[in-house]
């Protein structure tokens, strides 16, 4: 009795003493920037936030699961894509979760979003309830894709013309986008476009399809690339193309030059008269041989004699005529005149005393050019 009577005397007097009670640590987990997260970003940071009553040391674990839904932990990969225990994390977004679903082209679902779970435990032994988590959303990047033509015969009608698409996907690869085609003429009637066999770009992250217009009218034509990634992220490209009527052709070059006025070419030794080239989408000089749908421009030769009337040269239809001094006496005034025609043979509308003609009343294309020159 005499010694509960001196414990409780003890109490009364405030002497009892008891341990305090360890609290324990809360936790977050705080994004290092506020810039959006997509597939296939680099250096992801993550830190952790502490808060411990007693300022105790913290140990972390972290754990950062990829997910379709990361609010559905059902949905996220059983392996981590990274763990730590520092009070940091830095890993990298992963673009397809580890865990395939044995369905369509890819070899696992794409990353949608990841669940980053962050527990921690003070060196007394209290565990931080609720453990932290983070859900963050992980966008998907859009398809990349240019569109190029190359109008092989100059963009003129009924000829083809070759437009191609180069596509990648940063986070997909160019493999798993889907390219669709599209085409319309100038009045936005649909049409159809023929495959053609291209070359694939250096750089593998990208590749090229391509596809043949023959275009029958003239006007700007529509060519639309439409790329879609696995997630269904579109990207829309029109293209234009013009095209045009079969331009007249031009005379490129030609020897000797022509004086031009009253001034005469002294003829005193045989000379070769010539046109090297003719530009012209379709029926140029020199043509490609084997092309199937370039023609050869057609040359007509005249001589005019003096006084006589001019009269076109029978048999020169080639790019080159010779004229020897030695036919004519001296002193003869001779006009040797070259036409080009393609395959329009459009009439050259110029009077005859006209040195040079363009049917399109263009000095820089002309489709006459005429020598004057004096027999010595």
């Amino acid at each position: 009795m005499k010694a509960i009577a001196f414990i409780s005397s003890l109490v009364l007097a405030g002497c009892f003493y008891i341990d305090p009670i360890n609290q324990r640590p809360s936790l977050q987990i705080k994004q290092q920037t506020d810039d959006a997260v997509f597939r296939g970003d680099k250096d992801l940071v993550l830190e952790a936030e502490v808060d411990d009553p007693e300022d105790n040391t913290v140990t972390y674990r972290w754990r950062v699961l990829a997910c379709s839904d990361a609010t559905d932990e059902s949905t996220c990969d059983e392996q981590t894509v990274d763990t730590s225990i520092d009070k940091q994390i830095k890993f990298d977004v992963p673009a397809y979760r580890s865990d395939p679903d044995g369905a369509g082209p890819l070899p696992a679902p794409p990353v949608q979003s990841l669940l980053v779970q962050l527990d921690g435990e003070d060196d007394l032994g209290a565990v931080a309830k609720p453990r932290a988590e983070l859900v963050i959303a992980v966008l998907d990047r859009e398809p990349v894709v240019l569109v190029s033509d190359n109008p092989i015969y100059g963009g003129v009608t009924n000829t083809p013309i070759d437009v191609f698409a180069v596509y990648g996907d940063e986070d997909d690869t160019a493999d798993n986008v889907a390219i669709e085609w599209k085409a319309f003429s100038p009045e936005q009637v649909e049409i159809q476009l023929t495959d053609i066999a291209v070359p694939q770009p250096e750089d593998p992250a990208y590749r090229q399809v391509g596809k043949r217009l023959v275009p029958t009218v003239t006007g700007n034509w529509t060519i639309r690339v439409i790329a879609t990634d696995p997630l269904g992220k579109t990207v829309t490209v029109d293209h234009t193309v013009g095209v045009v009527d079969d331009r007249p052709l031009c005379l490129g070059s030609w020897s000797p030059i022509a004086p031009t006025g009253t001034t005469k070419l002294p003829l005193a030794e045989p000379t070769l008269f010539q046109v090297p080239v003719v530009t012209d989408d379709l029926d140029r000089y020199p043509t490609v041989p084997g092309d199937v749908v370039l023609g050869e421009t057609t040359f007509v030769w005249s001589l005019k004699n003096g006084a006589a009337p001019r009269e076109t040269l029978v048999g020169a239809t080639g790019n080159s005529v010779a004229v020897d001094p030695a036919s004519y006496p001296p002193g003869t005034v001779l006009e040797l005149r070259v036409e080009v025609f393609d395959r329009r043979a459009i009439a050259i509308p110029c009077a005859d005393d006209v040195q040079e003609c363009s049917v399109i009343s263009d000095p820089s294309c002309i489709q006459r050019e005429t020598w004057r020159m004096e027999v010595r």
